[in-house]
């Protein structure tokens, strides 16, 4: 069996024995695809334990998991633009959701721009998402992530302060949500790099409590082979977050 094939198999069969209320748990930092390569990712996660309850129609965290396909292609130097295709599975039986049971959960796309300066990159990440209601509540939502970072020669780290809006839900205050992503990587080698990850949740643009928000750790790992890399976390979530502990994997390949 191909190499890269086995990648995707391992974390298929990850889920079901199997994230943030996210398909995508990860730091945006100043890689892209070159101008007419594509880049194609798979992300795995999961809730191994969390809320069994949940709000409206969303499915409870609790053992909940999400595998995405990604596809990404560089447009011009310094730009990049990609879609994400989500599903989820749900974890316990609930009001909306049953034990097991599969849904897609929304159609993403995102366009992003990096520049560099010597060691330093800096640009932003834009999204704009189509949801199911098993996902998140508002039917659309947008967000605007910056990026910043220092890639030095034994380490690199990386800060994502974005704003995240979401509409088409009645009643819902329209002030988008502040939050805070963070990365510190150690490279061992060439190919071999372990870190920390952390996610934070500020508030409303307009209503901010810092120190107050959700709050997820992952200890993360990354790695270079023949057939692409492959970064692997395990998270914890502090004070009220919904998820308790989490495990999650992308796997990437260029062509």
């Amino acid at each position: 069996m191909p190499l890269r094939l086995r990648c995707c198999c391992f974390l298929l069969a990850w889920l079901p024995g199997l994230a943030l209320a996210d398909p995508e748990i990860m730091v945006h930092e100043g890689d892209l695809a070159e101008r007419g390569e594509v880049v194609a990712s798979l992300h795995a996660n999961t809730t191994l334990k969390g809320q069994r309850a949940s709000e409206g129609r969303t499915w409870p965290v609790h053992r909940l998991s999400y595998l995405m396909a990604e596809f990404a292609t560089g447009l011009a130097p310094g730009w990049e633009a990609g879609v994400h295709l989500p599903v989820m599975r749900s974890g316990v039986d609930g009001p909306a959701s049953d034990n097991g049971a599969w849904g897609a959960s929304a159609l993403m796309f995102r366009l992003k721009h990096i520049r560099e300066a010597g060691r330093w990159f800096y640009g932003f990440n834009t999204e704009y998402d189509i949801n199911a209601r098993r996902y998140v509540e508002a039917p659309r939502s947008a967000e605007f992530r910056g990026i910043v970072g220092y890639d030095g020669e034994r380490y690199r780290v990386t800060a994502n302060p974005h704003l995240i809006w979401g509409w088409g839900r009645a009643g819902v205050e329209r002030a988008p949500d502040l939050n805070l992503d963070l990365k510190a990587l150690h490279k061992a080698s060439e190919r071999f790099a372990w870190g920390v990850e952390a996610y934070t949740d500020g508030g409303k643009a307009n209503r901010l409590r810092p120190g107050e928000g959700d709050r997820t750790a992952y200890l993360v790992t990354e790695f270079e082979t023949a057939q692409g890399a492959l970064h692997l976390g395990i998270g914890r979530g502090f004070k009220e977050t919904p998820e308790r502990c989490l495990l999650k994997g992308v796997w990437s390949t260029r062509f």
